[in-house]
């Protein structure tokens, strides 16, 4: 398995859908680390509780583990959810392999949208996504996160990263549903139909009747001047 190689070596045909991430995980090392953002969201919320054991946190779209392995480590519950059984696999190998097991509660294998009813409500203190759930349309998106709400504690935060439009490969088509696109260059090349976000996008899919945004930063990384990469980094909480 090679450290780095690029997704057109892997994958070019868009139409295999969610097979893009199985191939994906299944042939390159993949996000071994979590994102500085999320290990300031997680340090901020819950460093300071007396028992790390009782913070339960769920990730939506887990991919190989970085995020959920990092917060094992740092002595938290998890639970998430990934299409790939690949990613689910590494992801456990690799909590196996560091003794951290036993602070796995639930790792579900499908579509988040259908395996989020299967957990309790208001059973969580946290639900993160780190770019998963760009990969699925606004109205879905929507959905999900009504439901990740509905999981989770009053009180409890949630944390997501999301891609804006200006990102490398980025394009309008209005072929295809509500800001959506099929990235053919850039870090997001063929990963597939990917959704990128305005700030109404934001403010619409992140604020509902009972949760709201805490804060939003967008962080942009650029070379020669160029943008490359800009993410909306996005925090919130559930209060009722």
């Amino acid at each position: 398995m090679k450290k780095y190689v690029l997704n057109s070596e892997i994958i070019q045909d868009k139409s295999l859908g969610m097979d893009i991430w199985e191939n994906i995980f299944s042939n390159k090392e993949w996000g071994k680390y979590p994102s500085e953002n999320l290990i300031r969201f997680i340090a901020r919320n819950f460093y300071n509780v007396q028992d790390r054991s009782k913070i339960n946190i769920l990730e939506l779209g887990l991919g190989t583990g970085a995020n959920l392995w990092f917060c094992a480590r740092e002595g938290f519950s998890v639970s998430g959810i990934e299409w790939s059984k690949t990613g689910v696999e590494r992801f456990k190998k690799r909590l196996e392999d560091e003794n951290l097991s036993k602070q796995i509660k639930e790792i579900k294998i499908g579509d988040y949208a259908q395996k989020l009813d299967e957990f309790e409500n208001e059973s969580f203190d946290a639900w993160i996504d780190s770019y998963s759930l760009a990969y699925n349309d606004f109205e879905k998106t929507k959905n999900i996160i009504e439901k990740a709400i509905s999981k989770l504690k009053i009180g409890g935060k949630f944390f997501s990263i999301t891609p804006s439009f200006n990102n490398e490969g980025f394009y309008e088509d209005v072929n295809l549903a509500y800001h959506t696109c099929f990235p053919s260059s850039g870090s997001d090349a063929f990963t597939g139909n990917i959704r990128y976000c305005d700030d109404l996008d934001i403010e619409k899919l992140y604020n509902g009747k009972n949760y709201k945004v805490i804060n939003t930063q967008i962080y942009s990384l650029k070379e020669e001047g160029k943008i490359k990469n800009e993410l909306f980094v996005i925090e919130g909480e559930r209060y009722g």
